[in-house]
């Protein structure tokens, strides 16, 4: 009997402890931000064509949250990773993201974003492409707005802090880049869609 609890004990340990993987892409339970450890909210891949895994996407927050007015919160901490499949350049990147940033946003709340979403298309002016394997990360802090970094090395920073709203509103918004993701997000459907 001690032999089958221990068992049982150890899977449901080992399901917990490190990470989860998503098409081959694994992804941290836990990170860092400012100090403050957050926990892996959601994730899940983005497809194309509803069969090619373009990137795993993961967000992290200080506690679990399962409505999108909670994870929009711009007074706590954040962790968006992207982790590319498939590459693209930059510019593509950015138009898709726009896209989905206009289709999701008010045209006040748009108007609004503008001033942050060019200081986000301006950290890219130097990193023409994404190429598989790569691996950004967006950490908002509350105050001092969003630092990006691309495979380890911070490659700039968007001052104003309203503009991790509108770009997590691309995934979570009425008009999300796709509607299971979106659960998947906000933790209402497990990462490998059980």
């Amino acid at each position: 009997m001690k032999r089958i609890v221990m068992s049982v004990l150890l899977l449901s340990l080992s399901q917990v402890v490190g990470a989860i993987e998503l098409a081959g892409v694994k992804v941290a339970e836990k990170a860092q931000v400012g100090g403050q450890s957050l926990v892996l909210n959601g994730a899940g891949t983005r497809l194309m064509v509803g069969m090619f895994h373009v990137y795993a996407i993961a967000l992290y927050l200080p506690e679990p949250k399962h409505t999108v007015a909670e994870v929009l919160d711009e007074q706590s901490r954040k962790r968006v990773t992207l982790d590319f499949m498939f590459g693209v350049t930059s510019v593509q990147l950015l138009e898709a993201t726009y896209k989905l940033m206009t289709e999701n946003l008010s045209a006040d709340e748009m108007k609004r974003a503008e001033a942050g979403w060019m200081q986000f298309a301006t950290v890219f002016d130097k990193v023409p492409d994404i190429n598989k394997g790569d691996h950004m990360v967006l950490d908002h802090q509350p105050g001092t707005g969003v630092s990006v970094s691309l495979n380890g090395k911070e490659i700039g920073r968007v001052a104003d802090a309203r503009f991790i709203r509108g770009f997590l509103m691309a995934w979570l918004g009425d008009r999300p880049a796709q509607a299971d993701l979106k659960d998947r997000l906000l933790g209402i459907t497990a990462a490998n869609g059980k």
